[in-house]
């Protein structure tokens, strides 16, 4: 209990948030799809840690690792010039246009729901008969978000598929899915093990964080410092970001599907991408806190683990937690001052790239799912980068302007506490 309590007090508080930037990547994708929950809130710029998930560690497999199938990315589709529209109105890609009432800023709710479920079900369909098992693992993903009532069921089936397979991507999806199962509700999750996910996935950060952290609740220190150390000397940190939207696009690339339907099944894949839990990067801000690095061994742990994190990790919220593991452990404050800087930079240059949702034009699609490629492809942090390296600016000039940003948010927000009862 002592160490539970202690884990509890340590946990931080979140730093430097501006309330609308912060929620726009993931709450407009949400609020493109009416039945997706709530996504949670970025940590790009908000230290998120959600608690770990219950202890359900099944026997490790002797299984022969294979690296998942190629990605296969969809060619753009044509641009077009949008017509002009009356006032009011706004396009949705393969349906045309449609009248916003007042009170509904959101034009995906226009488009009858007959018509809306026809053609994600007839997506869903395809996908869940792909002999594909990534894109099979995403249909039953995005279904269980937007199918209400055959969650459980499609839940049980992701796991299912995962205990089965071999292939990491499916593990991660399934693993994703399983979050809010607890051992008293039994099914198919608890066959999973983050144990497999590291067999399967040994190079990748990730899920060596997420048995660490399970290894934390279980009162299990020896357990925790050897996942650490695995965590530490890994290869990349990857979330698998805009994994959902781009096994969308492979799903459909040779299925010559309609404009709608591409448009409808991309939308509801950018929600359940949003409803993605934060990186697991988090555990090891805990783990690495100030007051634990008295002991040599963990020290050198945690040094290695803000290296990897912010040379090797693939999201902003990696980056920044290894900034904050190496202000604890000591790095000189130049460096620190760089890192943060180069993450203002990327933050600011990407943080609109993924305001996803709101438009659904032919031309608001296709950027959004070119972004969608490259988180998928090479991660949000490569992404920003080359966003910044087109973009004409400097690191520097990018992240006076985040700061700027930034203070002005911060004084809008205080003037309107101020002005509160």
């Amino acid at each position: 209990m002592e160490r539970v309590d202690r884990a509890r007090r340590r946990r931080p508080r979140p730093w430097r948030w501006i309330g609308t930037l912060a929620l726009a990547a993931g709450a407009s994708a949400w609020l493109a799809w009416p039945d997706a929950p709530r996504p949670i809130e970025p940590a790009s710029r908000v230290m998120a840690f959600a608690p770990p998930p219950p202890s359900r560690v099944a026997p490790l497999r002797e299984t022969a690792v294979r690296r998942p199938p190629p990605r296969r990315v969809a060619a753009p589709a044509p641009r077009r010039t949008p017509a002009a529209r009356d006032a009011g109105e706004v396009e949705i890609c393969g349906f045309g246009a449609v009248r916003l009432p007042a009170d509904d800023p959101y034009g995906l709710n226009r488009v009858p729901e007959t018509v809306r479920r026809s053609a994600l079900d007839e997506v869903d369909r395809r996908m869940l008969a792909s002999g594909d098992e990534q894109v099979q693992a995403a249909a039953l993903m995005i279904g269980a978000q937007s199918h209400g009532g055959e969650a459980p069921s499609r839940i049980d089936r992701l796991a299912q598929l995962a205990d089965h397979s071999q292939d990491p991507v499916v593990y991660a999806i399934a693993v994703e899915a399983c979050r809010a199962w607890t051992p008293e509700q039994g099914g198919a999750c608890q066959l999973l093990s983050r144990a497999q996910w590291v067999h399967l996935d040994p190079d990748n950060a990730l899920p060596w964080l997420e048995l660490a952290a399970e290894a934390e609740q279980a009162q299990q220190p020896d357990a925790e410092d050897a996942a650490m150390h695995r965590a530490a000397s890994a290869r990349r940190s990857d979330a698998h970001a805009g994994v959902l939207p781009a096994l969308v696009e492979r799903a459909l690339v040779d299925a010559h599907a309609a404009p709608l339907q591409r448009t409808l099944a991309l939308s509801a894949s950018w929600s359940a991408q949003a409803a993605w839990a934060p990186p697991r990067s988090g555990q090891a801000y805990l783990y690495c806190q100030a007051e634990a690095l008295g002991d040599a061994n963990r020290r050198q742990t945690c040094d290695a683990l803000a290296r990897t994190l912010t040379q090797r990790g693939m999201s902003l919220a990696d980056v920044s937690v290894g900034i904050a593991i190496g202000r604890n452990v000591g790095w000189p404050a130049e460096r620190l001052q760089a890192l943060q800087d180069e993450l203002d930079a990327l933050g600011h240059a990407g943080r609109f790239q993924s305001a996803v949702g709101l438009d659904l034009s032919c031309a608001a699609v296709e950027r959004t799912q070119g972004w969608m490629r490259r988180l998928a492809g090479a991660g949000e942090v490569q992404a920003a980068r080359e966003v910044l390296a087109h973009s004409g600016r400097s690191v520097a000039q990018w992240s006076a302007r985040d700061r700027k940003d930034f203070a002005l948010a911060k004084a809008t927000a205080d003037a309107a506490a101020t002005a509160s009862p």
